[in-house]
């Protein structure tokens, strides 16, 4: 912690999440969904998911750097339940280079499977959300809808206990940089129907008057209580907010004692009811992959 986030951490109230965290280290079986190659040398922001029986995975090509160039999103799947990966396919590109796609994010909805995917003028600055749909005849993805929604994609869609669904993001001015964390959430409980923005943040401020850097966002659904964690770059301090009335109100940030730093974190819920996290837990390089469970189905 330097001196601001400990200024940071005596403004704000703390949630106390965890007891005694019992470390178990093993090994852990990777296997590669797609490498680098002479026309694609970076990879970022994969997705994945498991529809009729098939893994789908997908992520944004570069050629060279972070979101600098031609920019596809493409997709591989598993028949075999990531053990093997078939041949690498574009699912939506501009071959000028003047559009940037990123990141795609999955959503399963009357036995249909969606993508949302953002275009964007310039890295991170977003200019549309754009939706596409599995045909399941042909095998291949089609485009919906595409609508001027300044919303960065977080995380595959969450199911609500009202019924609900929501995307967790960040939020901007059309085709400016999003530094507010926000959720869009579908009242009808449709995919392709319309999303209605909920700030978390309204202003994009700490309140220490510092502005959110990168205010990365995931979601757990603990029985009727939502806990939105948050990366924030400008701060090592961890970040969570709380709703009980399923998103459309939001507490005022809170530290929690959930030893993460500021990298991307991915939380959700597990078919028992418990709970879990993966995050980095290494500030310098994120060479430590880290994954929290919790003992049941309660979080505080």
């Amino acid at each position: 912690y330097s001196y601001d986030d400990m200024l940071l951490t005596s403004k704000i109230n703390n949630l106390r999440l965890s007891d005694v965290i019992k470390e178990i280290t093993q090994d852990v079986e990777s296997v590669s969904v797609c490498e680098p190659d002479d026309n694609f040398k970076f990879l970022h922001e994969a997705a994945i998911i498991e529809y009729h029986g098939v893994l789908y995975a997908s992520w944004y090509h570069c050629p060279e750097s972070e979101l600098h160039g031609y920019t596809p999103i493409c997709g591989k799947r598993s028949f075999d339940f990531g053990k093997t990966w078939s041949d690498l396919e574009i699912i939506c590109d501009d071959k000028s280079g003047n559009v940037l796609y990123c990141p795609p994010v999955y959503g399963i909805c009357d036995d249909k499977l969606y993508m949302f995917v953002n275009q964007m003028v310039a890295p991170d600055h977003i200019h549309s959300l754009d939706l596409y749909v599995l045909n399941n005849e042909t095998c291949k993805f089609e485009f919906l809808w595409t609508r001027p929604v300044p919303f960065k994609l977080n995380t595959n869609v969450v199911t609500l206990p009202n019924g609900k669904l929501m995307l967790t993001g960040r939020v901007g001015e059309l085709d400016g940089f999003p530094n507010t964390p926000a959720v869009l959430i579908s009242d009808s409980g449709k995919i392709d129907a319309e999303w209605r923005l909920v700030k978390i943040a309204e202003n994009g401020n700490l309140c220490d008057g510092s502005k959110f850097i990168h205010p990365e966002i995931s979601v757990i659904c603990a029985e009727d209580v939502l806990y939105m964690f948050c990366r924030n770059d400008q701060r090592v301090v961890p970040l969570v907010y709380v709703s009980k009335d399923c998103g459309e109100t939001w507490s005022d940030s809170y530290a929690h004692d959930v030893p993460i730093i500021p990298s991307k974190i991915y939380c959700g819920d597990l078919q028992s009811g418990r709970h879990y996290m993966v995050c980095s837990t290494d500030k310098f390089d994120r060479s430590k992959l880290v994954v929290y469970f919790t003992d049941d189905e309660t979080l505080t």
